[in-house]
């Protein structure tokens, strides 16, 4: 158990707002490290934030506080795998972090707030069992997967045991790894001589570079000789399988539902103020200055890695110039980063920023804390732009708001005189489990046998769409009008089903050698230290 303070100062409903001592970089480091979703480290504005699924602790100097979230008081928050508490003392001594192992259970989401002590796990062999008659290689295997929200991690971490019990001799450990850190961990793993055995990823760019690096293999049956062509691939709709086939293989199995991108947002907060989801980029940024005036926050952003504020750039830029705008970029054409869509579509972010678009300390926040899908669900934010995992992300935190239909879902709007279609996506197709390289021929072969077992199943996508998630696996369709859920799935289904382009992420479409840079001189458009067309300047190097 772990104590945390930020030496937050009393209020009352009849006195001044409160002051506070803002929580240092060193303190937000440490509470982000140990999963306390505690965010904003800006000393001009000595505010600090405190927030678990249930419990909302909120200090805004000279600033009105949401009904819901008025009451700001002295606390300590606890935090274990189990949940989260707060108390009333006061003056309590933070611990020190100690780095420790996640178990299998993971109760962030998406984890960017989990911690995982050690560096990297090993996969441990066991050695191939031996006897008379011929016997399927055994062994124990670890598997990294970046946390997807508790009930589908939790979900993993069963099936791991269920395998392990119809198995005897394997041993599947799943550690749940944090989404901010994640890629350079899974990277040095892999290069590594004893790396996980299954990794989460997303193909595209960045999985053709570990193929390249000769860090990953492709998938197989197991035991069989058909790597690169697993019998498996039939189980899934063919246009998943394109993001992780290289060569005419096939180096990852999906293991999640197609993931494009939507505004998620709260229906009765937007009619308190007579707003309708806005379908007009200029709509939203009215909708924005009509908001901040009543002290709400119009868009949550967890921005800590860059990818969530990368939808923005993506989005914009496909409303204002289309497909092609980004192509260029992806094909390596010189000064693609110049077009004129790039140019707006940054100048539209950074006016969303002066004009208070996101709360504070947005960047200090990590996806998978909670943050975010709290302050929809309480009314302290009004939308979030977030892939459609959301929905399952926020159906964990709050099923009986989500049942309601109080949470709304739409398209990102139009840009007046855009050329992009206003049906076009961004996401991602889906998310697969790569397989590492340097691993014994008994880890592979487990490895392999796990992931088919698991991830090819209808009763997988059955516990896939219970969660909010609309399936790859072929034949998954007739779940989704049956899913209480249906009111979300149907109209992700339909979009995708439809959608005249669907554009690959950038980050994982273009690779870290150019999508790190990118994310990098995207954080520094959000702080306003860098001019859209410094942006350009900076990534036409990279072309």
């Amino acid at each position: 158990m772990i104590a945390v303070h930020f030496d937050l100062a009393a209020w009352h409903s009849d006195g001044p707002p409160c002051k506070t001592r803002a929580a240092t970089r060193e303190q937000l480091t440490w509470a982000t490290t140990n999963r306390v979703p505690a965010v904003t480290r800006r000393r001009d504005k000595g505010c600090v934030w405190a927030l678990t699924p249930n419990v909302l602790g909120c200090i805004f100097p000279n600033r009105n506080i949401p009904e819901r979230t008025s009451k700001c008081f002295e606390t300590v928050t606890t935090w274990s795998p189990q949940g989260a508490e707060t108390g009333r003392e006061n003056k309590v001594t933070q611990e020190s972090p100690k780095p420790r192992r996640l178990s299998r259970r993971a109760t962030a989401l998406m984890a960017a707030g989990l911690s995982v002590g050690t560096a990297a796990s090993v996969a441990i062999a066991v050695p191939i069992a031996t006897s008379s008659a011929q016997s399927a290689p055994t062994a124990s295997i670890q598997v990294w997967m970046e946390a997807n929200g508790t009930p589908l991690d939790n979900y993993w971490a069963a099936q791991a045991k269920a395998f392990d019990q119809a198995n005897p001799g394997d041993t599947v450990s799943i550690d749940i790894e944090p989404s901010g850190p994640y890629n350079t961990k899974v990277a040095a793993a892999l290069a590594a001589n004893n790396p996980p055995a299954l990794t989460f990823g997303w193909g595209g760019g960045r999985e053709l570079q570990y193929i390249d690096a000769k860090v990953l293999q492709p998938f197989g049956d197991a035991g069989q000789t058909d790597a690169g062509n697993p019998s498996w691939k039939s189980d899934f709709v063919a246009s998943s399988l394109g993001a992780v086939t290289f060569n005419n293989e096939i180096y990852g199995i999906p293991l999640a539902g197609t993931q494009p991108v939507f505004f998620f947002y709260n229906k009765a907060l937007l009619a308190r103020y007579h707003l309708k989801f806005p379908t007009t980029t200029t709509q939203l940024l009215a909708d924005v200055v009509t908001l901040a005036k009543h002290n709400v926050t119009s868009l949550a952003l967890s921005d800590n890695g860059g990818w969530p504020g990368l939808m923005y750039l993506e989005y914009f830029s496909d409303r204002i110039g289309g497909p092609q705008v980004f192509l260029n970029i992806q094909d390596g054409k010189m000064g693609a980063w110049s077009n004129p869509a790039i140019i707006q579509a940054l100048t539209d972010i950074q006016k969303l920023v002066k004009d208070n678009a996101f709360e504070q300390g947005y960047q200090d926040i990590s996806f998978g804390t909670g943050f975010t899908e709290a302050m929809i669900h309480n009314g302290v934010a009004a939308m979030e732009l977030m892939g459609d995992w959301d929905i399952g992300f926020i159906q964990g935190y709050y099923p009986g708001w989500v049942a309601t239909g109080d949470m709304g879902i739409g398209f990102f709007p139009t840009v007046p005189g855009g050329k992009g279609n206003p049906a076009d996506l961004e996401g991602n197709t889906t998310s697969y489990a790569e397989l590492a390289a340097h691993i014994s021929p008994a880890e592979t072969y487990v490895a392999e046998k796990f992931a088919a077992w698991l991830f090819t199943t209808q009763a997988y996508a059955k516990f896939e769409v219970s969660q909010g998630l609309v399936p790859v696996i072929a034949g998954s369709a007739p779940l989704l009008n049956a899913s209480p859920l249906k009111q979300y799935l149907l109209p992700v289904y339909n979009a995708v089903q439809k959608a005249p382009y669907f554009q690959y992420s950038w980050d994982q479409a273009l690779g870290p050698v150019k999508s790190t840079p990118m994310l990098t001189n995207l954080e520094d458009v959000f702080n306003l230290t860098e001019t859209p067309k410094q942006f350009a300047t900076a990534m036409n190097k990279y072309q």
